[in-house]
């Protein structure tokens, strides 16, 4: 019997880093390097994406994870874009 193994916090969140990495670097490199564009890149970055969701969930809960992950990256972006801003003011 083969045991389910559960990642904790930390793990998790190393093999997401490590992973990302990893897929966002063949996202973006091999496209350019084979002559592709930005387009191409987005393209392959949604054909990943519809295949993930494809693959984990069922059909009908496909439209409210997508809204869930398109507002969790908003967040995301948004956190990033503003980390290092120096605020000006005391409020």
């Amino acid at each position: 019997m083969i045991k389910k193994v559960t990642l904790d916090g930390l793990a998790a969140t190393e093999l997401h880093n490590r992973l990302a990495k990893e897929i966002v670097a063949k996202i973006v490199n091999e496209p350019i390097m084979a002559g592709g564009t930005m387009a191409d890149i987005l393209i392959l970055c949604e054909s990943v994406l519809v295949g993930v969701v494809v693959e984990c969930f069922e059909v009908g809960d496909d439209a409210k994870i997508l809204d869930v992950l398109v507002a969790r990256a908003k967040d995301r972006l948004a956190r990033t874009q503003l980390e290092g801003i120096e605020t000006k003011g005391e409020g």
